[in-house]
This record gives C-alpha cells, sequence and structure tokens, in this order.
C-alpha cells in the first residue's frame, strides 16, 4: 500500500515521501496517528502543491533578506553614546535593545533576533565587531562604537 508521510519516521522514510508500507502497518498505526495518508491522486497532487508553496515561501524570505542586506550595507558605522567614567568603563551596559534603537532611529527595521553579540553586552567603551544575520545564509558584520555622552 502506498504512503504519504506525514512525519519523518526513523527507519521508514521523510516527512512528504511517498513509501510502500503493510496495509495493516498503514491501517493500524500511519493512518489513525496522523503520521501518513494514503497516496491517492488527489493527496499527490495536493502534497505537490504544499511542497511548491513550501519553497516558494522559503525563497521569498530568503529574497526579503538579501533586501534588508542591500539596505543595511548602507550604514557605515553604528555610533552609540553612553554615560561611562574615567577609565572608560559604562555605567551599565550596551546590548541588543540598545543598538535595536540606534538602528530604528537609523530608519531601519531590524529583529532583536538578528543581531548576535560575541560575548554579551558591551561594558567598555570602543569599537566592536557586532554580526547581523538576517537568514541564516545571509550574515554580516558591522562595527559599533561606543563613545562617552559626555
Amino acid at each position: 500500500m502506498k504512503i504519504i508521510l506525514l512525519d519523518s519516521i526513523l527507519g521508514l522514510g521523510k516527512k512528504f515521501q511517498i513509501i510502500n508500507v503493510k496495509p495493516g502497518y498503514a491501517r493500524n498505526f500511519l493512518i489513525p496517528k496522523n503520521k501518513g495518508i494514503i497516496a491517492t491522486k488527489n493527496n499527490i497532487n495536493f502534497l505537490e502543491k504544499k511542497i511548491l508553496e513550501k519553497k516558494s515561501k522559503i525563497l521569498d524570505i530568503l529574497n526579503k533578506a538579501k533586501l534588508k542586506l542591500k539596505k543595511f550595507n548602507y550604514i557605515e558605522k553604528i555610533i552609540i553614546k553612553a554615560k561611562a567614567g574615567k577609565n572608560g568603563k559604562l555605567f551599565g551596559s550596551i546590548g541588543k535593545n540598545d543598538i535595536l534603537k540606534k538602528l530604528k532611529s537609523m530608519k531601519f527595521e531590524i529583529l532583536k533576533k538578528e543581531i548576535q553579540l560575541p560575548k554579551g553586552g558591551f561594558k567598555k567603551i570602543g569599537e566592536y565587531n557586532v554580526i547581523f544575520q538576517f537568514h541564516e545564509k545571509i550574515l554580516t558584520e558591522k562595527i559599533v562604537s561606543i563613545i562617552n555622552a559626555e
């Protein structure tokens, strides 16, 4: 009996794969537990449409990330003013939220999860390399300068 798997099952197949199984296994386990459906023409056509939709959605997300990267490359440097003591130690720290606010004030929309700080927040005045990841395949590095506000 031909079945379309709705979940990946170890030793059997991957999600959306069409496999051959014994009818009892399909009727008693796969179909009742929503792990698979019978591979009819309608179900196969539905599956192909779902796969195409998923591919187009993934491609759309990748294109949006590329566009965001293009806009982001126009930003030369990110300069954040913060209060610091005489030895350059900040009163508090600069984290993702501060970088996010600065970028929003520069009219650039970004999500907090797209900012990756190397070792947590910054606690001293200086220049730091920060990684911005807009997609799992698209990442870039920018310099964030922290200067004394006084």
